[in-house]
């Protein structure tokens, strides 16, 4: 099972490379002829951070050592070059932001947004506060069922202001923004706790989809509602994969409301 640390670290990677992909729309919207410049500064950066960092990192990482972990250090290596890229390249797709002044596109905010999908991703694991450490990983706080709420709380908040308006129009509604950048931190914690402590936080894209891996834990009952060890992958896979498929719907949704900047 992962700690806190690793959900945070793996989180904010996530919006690290989604954070980028916006800047990329940003230049593409404000003029196409300019993503050749953009994809010299997004490479340069990707590659100096990767080449500097990943050995730093993969020399100072835990169970490198491991008998069991012979094979997934090349997984290791390859997801830390990944999210190492990722880092490097909104470095150097900001800097290039500041030495063109292209405006990044809707309200958006790299120190918001990370708070906003962190707190997503640790949000599960406050079932040890409230309930304590018997009864960590529940039903409850590792499903959908909270986020759901979220979402509703969203989507009501939003009809209202649909309702009120005279003209049925909200434009963007950062709202969605907000509640998709909410859900894939969630379902972020959910997809990493298929993994035993000893395994790299960032091997999330070689292990998840393997099928004979299985959760380190099962899942605490609610009341006669029981989550077996062997079902447990099955229930957090199953439960994040809604989570980001609604994510993705909010997402499209915040940028399809976009005002048409003016030519």
């Amino acid at each position: 099972m992962m700690n806190r640390l690793s959900h945070m670290v793996f989180a904010i990677a996530l919006f690290v490379g989604l954070y980028t992909l916006i800047y990329v729309f940003s230049v593409w919207q404000a003029d196409a002829s300019l993503l050749s410049d953009l994809l010299f500064y997004y490479v340069a950066g990707g590659l100096a951070t990767s080449i500097i960092s990943v050995p730093i990192l993969y020399y100072k990482s835990p169970h490198k050592g491991m008998a069991a972990r012979t094979v997934g250090n090349v997984g290791a290596v390859s997801a830390l070059t990944f999210v190492a890229f990722c880092i490097g390249s909104l470095l150097g797709a900001l800097i290039y932001q500041w030495t063109t002044g292209v405006p990044i596109v809707g309200n958006l905010s790299i120190f918001i947004g990370a708070l906003i999908m962190v707190t997503g991703a640790v949000l599960p694991d406050w079932d040890i506060t409230f309930l304590g450490i018997s009864r960590h990983r529940n039903i409850i706080f590792h499903s959908a069922v909270l986020p759901f709420i979220f979402v509703l709380m969203t989507v009501v908040n939003v009809a209202t202001r649909i309702v009120s308006s005279e003209t049925f129009s909200v434009g963007a509604g950062i709202e969605y923004y907000i509640a998709s950048l909410f859900l894939i931190g969630y379902a972020s914690h959910l997809y990493l706790d298929i993994f035993p402590s000893d395994a790299s936080p960032l091997e999330i894209i070689w292990r998840a989809t393997n099928p004979h891996d299985k959760a380190p834990t099962g899942i605490k009952p609610l009341g006669p509602i029981k989550i077996t060890q062997k079902n447990a992958r099955g229930w957090l896979v199953g439960n994040a994969t809604i989570l980001l498929v609604i994510a993705i719907a909010l997402m499209a949704l915040y940028f399809y409301n976009l005002p048409v900047p003016s030519p």
